[in-house]
């Protein structure tokens, strides 16, 4: 399955720049005012509607795809 980042809701690609970014989860559910598991289930899904396994290869996707990232 190989999708882009277009397919992300808003906040899919909100925590996919902060993971990128090496945000830790803990960090990023109080930025944004949300629970830990809360980002564990965005992350999950952002994983599998970009086709990779983990947060790196998440990382590594959003940096090809940067460009034609629009928030």
């Amino acid at each position: 399955m190989n999708t882009n980042t277009k397919q992300l809701t808003n906040r899919e690609k909100e925590i996919l720049q902060l993971l990128a970014s090496g945000v830790y989860n803990s960090e990023i559910a109080q930025k944004l005012n949300i629970s830990i598991s809360t980002v564990q289930n965005h992350a999950h899904k952002i994983y599998k509607k970009l086709g990779v396994r983990n947060r790196t290869e998440a990382a590594r996707k959003f940096q090809e795809q940067k460009p034609n990232y629009k928030k």
